[in-house]
């Protein structure tokens, strides 16, 4: 399907590199996510035509489409980037990644075409956070009828209403914020976030160039969220344990490229405030009942309630240094 001479195929991961002699290139296979696959297509051709030249880019087959349909899935072709994942310990190459997320954010801004189908989560927070809530408080109902205990199931139940409050002052926060406002300001900027800005897809090769990849998950949304989703992650590991310092380097870093303006910090602490580690790990064991073996539960957890005092303090440091109160 391609105007290419093929020399040699290999799996990589989730995607195959396809050595040519015009050159590498990466074939990513989508089954039937075609929609999604078109728009990450799309997205990246819009940001290399803003000038940010740190993304794949779509080869067209010889028909002139860009999809390849076989009879049980789909297939798009990209150039082969050259790098290797990003390491989430290395604090350089993490001050790096959160610049790399405030470029993307200036540079996908404005994304809009007819027949890409976009979601949006633009004002839904509050009722993400109830649904979560909800959750948790079915996870009580569940424990509290349980007859044989473990001792994960036990500690999960004893911590449950520490977290599910401060879930709620995550929400309080967020009440008392220009949330809504923001969310209007952005649905016209059309901001997108892209929503799965992990190691996985971030990029660097050896000469330090950054690159980012896998574009489906990408939706309308306040840019707050991706740098928050970053945040936790980075704070969650053992090489910063919710360091303020450091989270004050790297909201520094990114707002030097994205301005972050006085009235986001509110909400940018409500969005770390909200115990999604403990969420998810209940979530893993009592909805999607996850074959984990116990000590692989009982390490997550008791790492998760070690962590507190740290987290507490980041809190109360992130509350001091941005002036933060609750009805301000």
């Amino acid at each position: 399907n391609y105007d290419i001479d093929v020399k040699d195929v290999q799996r990589v991961r989730s995607v195959y590199k396809v050595k040519t002699s015009e050159g590498i290139y990466c074939l990513k296979k989508v089954g039937n996510r075609e929609k999604k696959a078109i728009k990450s297509i799309r997205i990246m051709e819009y940001l290399s035509l803003k000038g940010f030249n740190k993304v794949a880019r779509p080869v067209y087959c010889k028909t002139g489409k860009i999809l390849v349909k076989t009879d049980d899935s789909s297939y798009y072709l990209t150039n082969w980037i050259d790098a290797e994942e990003v390491n989430f310990d290395d604090i350089d190459q993490v001050t790096d990644c959160v610049r790399l997320l405030a470029e993307f954010h200036e540079n996908a801004k404005g994304f809009y075409l007819d027949g890409v189908k976009m979601k949006s989560n633009l004002g839904k927070i509050f009722n993400i956070y109830n649904d979560k809530i909800q959750l948790m408080n079915i996870f009580k109902d569940k424990l509290e009828k349980m007859k044989n205990k473990s001792i994960f199931d036990i500690t999960y139940q004893e911590n449950l209403d520490f977290y599910i409050a401060q879930a709620k002052q995550a929400i309080e926060l967020l009440k008392h914020s220009e949330y809504m406002s923001l969310c209007e300001d952005s649905k016209k900027e059309k901001y997108i976030c892209h929503n799965s800005f992990y190691y996985q897809n971030i990029l660097r090769d050896s000469s330090n160039n950054y690159f980012i990849v896998d574009f489906e998950s990408c939706l309308y949304d306040l840019p707050l969220i991706d740098l928050a989703k970053f945040i936790r992650r980075i704070m969650s590991r053992n090489n910063f344990l919710w360091d303020f310092n450091y989270c004050k380097e790297l909201i520094n870093e990114y707002s030097k490229i994205k301005k972050i303006s006085d009235k986001e910090y509110k909400i940018l602490l409500a969005l770390l405030i909200f115990p999604y580690k403990f969420f998810r790990l209940g979530r893993k064991r009592y909805i999607k009942k996850k074959k984990w073996k116990e000590d692989r539960y009982i390490r997550k957890l008791n790492k998760i309630i070690e962590s507190n005092m740290y987290k507490d303090k980041f809190i109360q440091d992130f509350k001091e240094y941005f002036d933060i109160k609750l009805n301000n």
